[in-house]
């Protein structure tokens, strides 16, 4: 299927599968424009259009708009490419005609209104026939430029953006390549409701830290607990599920608000899904040199194609080497990570995708590194610490991890009223990890207490989610129904050691010690199953959507204690249920409102001994989402209140005990545009409110803001390429990035202040000086462009991060 843009009349439409057989023709060479015989369907009527010359995705959302054809291209075929524009009286596919001339891509029909835009090969040839089928865009396929229009992560069906009821943000592949992102929290910052690199230089080593609407994540290790890769969750176990690298990505998408009636536990803040680059219709070749800041030295492919004539067997592979060092002192990092796919169509219903995943971080140093906040957010008397401190010691310090994953993502049209699919995903994580933290910083301000901490864990994770999709009609309402059964098993093992190190004066370091392997204080097996049975309808009623859902989890979980010989046991259940309605006007206006609801297994006990209930979330939300008609472009404004129950609390009656009287309140406004104004021109803007309170606990917190939630966030970013003149092929982009102040501890005593960072970048196609140098561009991008230095977070006294500084990154190009 192709995976490219739809470009509809109104700005938005329905999901088609729009199939034809092509008439074999003849193709003139590159650079001109083929001439296929019209179709007796598609010959319309004569009509006026008047298009102006500028770069191809706006001239075909144009000529859309125009005509009302769908127009289906994959991103890399349009990218930085300018049509002619037509202007004058004449049937539609005429116009289509003399808008591609000139400029290496051709068209086949796809049905009576809709083509398929493809690159024109050098010489000629004929087409064999072929069906080209689901012209427009898909839930998992690439993006043109910043604004996407479908996307599966709310519903699990390939769905409208603007027939949403809930907020979603999806970072597309060309925003990612503009703004060079290095990990998962750089691909966010443009992203509302979205807390990111919470531990400074941590996120660009491997922990994303990745918090949606005040909740997820672990802002002391980095850790996220909220990610899902190509729609399955990252179960993982302690530190192993964060850190891929976003070059494998095609596309990232944030769901905010509870979605356990389609994934079973989670985070009641929202989920962040990454999804793979998978075969498109169109091959994509293209190799990335990068050097920069921090001896950083990166390479990357992305190639994939055909592997037969008839096209029922396609690939794409995505790999990246990288060799870079820190902004920390000792701290070195070698990445090796890939990511081949394999599709294969024996029928024209029928689809089988294998996914495979592997990365390799050898850390030399750590990721993490807890600084104490007298000499970095405070004041000392002894001085100020330099962002590249090391509080650990480069003879100890080391991380390793492996993670890699087999999976496939299978589908089959019965017919145009059943469909079935099936995804499923065995992935392993394996991790080393020897670090020294910050215990406490002694009176005289300099002594840094220290302790040893040595990780080995392992774990095996099996994820399958089958789907039974129906599609019909109940007289004038519109029905895709979904029943689904997914299951979770995870297996792991855990060794942790802990000890006493020596001491640091933080003012004069003495590294190169003799440190030895702490003892295990902790071996544990655990295993963990949940199995859930969710069903779901999407009504639609003329321009009503209606949305309703619910779940039944079944969740167990058991441990052994091998330094003890103990084990114990838990079993969890739960039912969450969700709603949402969403009208959508002729002008491309949707108002909406939903309610949803999540929960989570709490592991442990009592003082009495009686497992604890799972926590529980529940959202109520109301937005609006605007797309406006003829304009490639999706802005959305939401506000929310969002509460989790059942969170743990200090017993107050047994010391080192817990009880479940906590609870946490979260309510905000977000607003977010991403908008296509003119050919080469993207904006990105995002701005958050977010009024967050423990507003139950017998912490002596109540009323109190959780640490590292940010009152108020601010984004822009703004991308222009210039289409005609003398300065063709010359772009760039800049970005503004607001981050408010936030708590750096329970308490509410230590305030980490707000800050603000500037990023950009300029980059050139080298064709427009030589036309051998086709498909070739050179681009330069800085984040934190004025090299602020500025404390990211704080969780406690002890564990404050500095904020990444100024990084610089040359990249070489080549598309082909």
């Amino acid at each position: 299927m192709n995976k490219g843009l739809s470009a509809k009349a109104g700005g938005c439409g329905r999901k088609s599968l729009l199939r034809a057989v092509l008439l074999s023709s003849a193709l003139l060479g590159a650079g001109t424009v083929a001439t296929l015989p019209a179709t007796a369907a598609a010959q319309t009527a004569s009509q006026p259009f008047d298009i102006r010359p500028q770069g191809l995705p706006s001239a075909l959302t144009a000529f859309s708009t125009a005509s009302g054809w769908e127009v289906g291209v994959a991103a890399e075929v349009a990218r930085d490419v300018t049509s002619p524009g037509v202007s004058g009286t004449m049937p539609a596919e005429e116009a289509l005609r003399r808008l591609l001339s000139g400029t290496g891509v051709t068209y086949r029909m796809s049905g009576a209104r809709s083509a398929v835009l493809v690159r024109a090969p050098s010489g000629s040839l004929m087409l064999d026939p072929v069906t080209v089928e689901g012209t427009g865009e898909r839930a998992t396929g690439p993006v043109m430029g910043y604004v996407a229009r479908q996307s599966a992560m709310a519903t699990k069906t390939d769905t409208p953006l603007i027939e949403t009821p809930q907020s979603v943000s999806v970072v597309t592949r060309d925003q990612m390549d503009a703004q060079a992102v290095r990990n998962l929290a750089d691909a966010l910052n443009y992203t509302s409701g979205v807390m990111t690199a919470r531990n400074g230089d941590a996120s660009s080593f491997g922990g994303d830290g990745i918090q949606v609407r005040g909740f997820g994540g672990d802002g002391t290790t980095g850790v996220s607990f909220n990610e899902y890769l190509d729609g399955l969750r990252l179960k993982g176990s302690g530190y192993v599920t964060s850190g891929l690298d976003p070059y494998l990505f095609e596309r990232v998408e944030v769901l905010k608000g509870p979605a356990s009636v389609l994934f079973g536990q989670t985070s009641p803040g929202g989920l962040v899904n990454m999804v793979t680059k998978q075969p498109s219709p169109n091959a994509r070749h293209e190799l990335v040199l990068q050097a920069g800041s921090d001896d950083r030295y990166q390479g990357a492919i992305d190639i994939g194609g055909d592997v037969t004539p008839d096209k029922r067997l396609s690939y794409r592979f995505a790999g990246v080497l990288l060799d870079s060092d820190g902004q920390t002192d000792f701290t070195e990092r070698r990445r090796v990570a890939a990511a081949p796919t394999l599709t294969f169509r024996p029928t024209d219903d029928t689809e089988l995708t294998l996914i495979a995943l592997y990365q390799n971080d050898d850390f030399s140093g750590s990721p993490l590194n807890f600084l104490p906040s007298q000499g970095t957010l405070t004041a000392n008397p002894n001085g100020k610490l330099p962002i590249s401190f090391f509080a650990g010691d480069p003879n100890f310090n080391s991380w390793d991890r492996t993670t890699a994953s087999i999976g496939y993502r299978f589908q089959h049209r019965f017919d145009d009223t059943w469909t079935v699919r099936q995804n499923a995903r065995y992935l392993h994580n394996d991790l080393n990890y020897r670090g020294l933290y910050a215990g406490a910083l002694l009176a005289d301000m300099r002594t840094l207490r220290r302790n040893t901490f040595s990780l080995d864990e392992r774990s095996w994770d099996v994820t399958v989610d089958n789907q039974l999709q129906a599609s019909f009609d109940t007289g004038p309402v519109k029905h895709t129904a979904l029943f689904g059964v997914d299951i979770q098993r995870l297996r792991s093992d855990t060794l942790r050691g802990l000890a006493a190190a020596p001491n640091l004066d933080i003012f004069a370091p003495v590294y190169g010690l003799a440190i030895p392997n702490p003892p295990i204080y902790q071996s544990i097996a655990t295993s963990l199953s949940q199995t859930g049975v969710y069903l779901q309808d999407q009504l639609k009623l003329d321009r009503l959507v209606l949305v309703l859902g619910g779940r039944k989890d079944w969740a167990e979980s058991k441990q052994r204690n091998r330094l003890t010989g103990a084990t114990s046991s838990q079993q969890d259940d739960a039912f969450t249920g969700r709603v949402g309605a969403l009208y959508l006007f002729d002008n491309g206006v949707a108002p909406y409102a939903s309610y949803s609801e999540s929960f989570e297994p709490v592991t442990g006990t009592s003082y009495s001994g009686s497992a604890f209930e799972p926590t529980s979330g529940q959202q109520y939300e109301v937005g609006v989402k605007v797309q406006p008609t003829g304009m490639n472009s999706l802005f959305t404004l939401s506000a929310f209140h969002l509460t989790q129950q059942n969170v743990t609390t200090t017993d107050p009656d047994h010391a080192g005990f817990s009880v479940q009287t906590g609870e946490v309140r979260s309510r905000g406004i977000e607003a977010e545009a991403r908008v296509s104004l003119a050919e080469g021109l993207n904006l990105v803007a995002a701005y958050t409110w977010l009024d967050a309170e423990v507003t139950e606990s017998n912490d002596g917190n109540k009323g109190n803001t959780p640490v590292a939630v940010p009152s108020h966030t601010a984004s822009a970013w703004v991308d222009h390429t210039v289409q005609a003149g003398p300065l063709t092929g010359v772009g760039g982009g800049i970005g503004v990035r607001y981050v408010g102040s936030t708590w750096g501890d329970t308490a509410n005593t230590l305030k980490v202040p707000s800050h603000t960072l500037v990023d950009a970048a300029l980059r050139y196609d080298l064709s427009q000086l030589n036309p051998n140098l086709q498909g070739v561009q050179l681009a330069i991008n800085a984040n934190n462009l004025f090299d602020k230095e500025y404390v990211s977070a704080c969780t406690r006294a002890t564990s404050c991060y500095y904020g990444q500084g100024r990084t610089v990154i040359g990249s070489l190009r080549y598309s082909w």
